[in-house]
C-alpha cells in the first residue's frame, strides 16, 4: 500500500467518523410516575380533582406529562395499590422540535435520584413502599390512600414533553385536555369494605352452622 493511498484512507475514515458523530442518536423518552402526600403549593392556588364514581379495576386512559394537580379519594374505597401501563411504546411527532421518528418510550428514572417512582422533594411523602415494573407497567403497592384523603400523582418525561415546554407546542387555550402526548392507562385495587368482610364472616359462619346441625341429626 503506498503513501497516498494510507493518507486517502486515513482522510476517508475521519470523515466518515465525522458524519456519524453527527446523525443524531435514538433516544429513549422515559415515563416518571410519583405517588404522594399532597402537594400543598398547588393546593394553595386550584382545586384538588376528585376521583368519584370509579371503581376498583376500572381503566382510565390519559396523556401525559399531565397538569399537575392534588386528587381527591372520593371513590368510597381505601386504595391499596395504584397500576399504571403505557400504551405509548413509541412517539413521532414531525412539528416538534427536533422531530421525533419512532422514539422508543420506557419507564424510567427522571428526577435523577437513581430509582423510578419517587420522589425527591422533601415536603411530598411518598404513600406506597414498593415500585414494580414488568415491561411496559408500574404497580404501586405496600401503601394505603384512605379514602376522602388528597394525594399527588403527577407524571413526568425526559425529555420534557409537556404542551408548550419547548417541544410541543403549546394547546389552544379553550381546549379541556391540556395533558401530553404520552397515553397511560390506569387503575386501582381496594381494600375490602369492612362490611364485606363482615359479611364473608357471618356467611362462613352461616354455613358451618348448618352443616354442624346437619351432622347432629344424621
Amino acid at each position: 500500500m503506498t503513501v497516498v493511498t494510507k493518507i486517502a484512507l486515513s482522510l476517508l475514515g475521519a470523515a466518515g467518523i465525522s458524519f456519524l458523530s453527527l446523525t443524531p442518536a435514538r433516544a429513549v423518552i422515559l415515563v416518571e410516575p410519583i405517588v404522594t402526600t399532597q402537594n400543598q403549593d398547588i393546593l394553595d392556588t386550584k382545586k384538588p380533582r376528585i376521583l368519584t364514581d370509579y371503581q376498583p379495576g376500572q381503566v382510565v386512559e390519559y396523556g401525559v406529562p399531565d397538569v399537575a394537580n392534588n386528587f381527591l379519594n372520593n371513590t368510597g374505597y381505601d386504595l391499596e395499590s395504584l397500576v399504571f401501563d403505557l400504551k405509548t411504546l413509541s412517539y413521532s411527532n414531525p412539528d416538534s422540535t427536533p422531530a421525533y421518528s419512532n422514539e422508543p418510550v420506557e419507564w424510567g428514572d427522571v428526577n435523577g435520584d437513581g430509582k423510578i417512582g419517587y420522589s425527591t422533594n422533601p415536603d411530598l411523602k411518598n404513600i406506597f413502599t414498593d415500585v414494580t415494573i414488568s415491561g411496559s407497567t408500574i404497580t404501586f403497592s405496600g401503601g394505603v390512600i384512605p379514602n376522602g384523603t388528597l394525594f399527588y400523582n403527577p407524571f413526568a418525561t425526559l425529555p420534557n414533553l409537556a404542551p408548550g415546554g419547548g417541544i410541543i407546542p403549546p394547546i389552544p387555550a379553550d381546549q379541556a385536555d391540556k395533558d401530553g402526548p404520552i397515553r397511560v392507562a390506569g387503575y386501582y385495587t381496594a381494600i375490602p369494605e369492612s362490611t364485606n368482610v363482615l359479611g364473608v364472616v357471618l356467611f362462613g359462619a352461616l354455613g358451618v352452622a348448618l352443616k354442624l346441625k346437619r351432622s347432629l341429626h344424621c
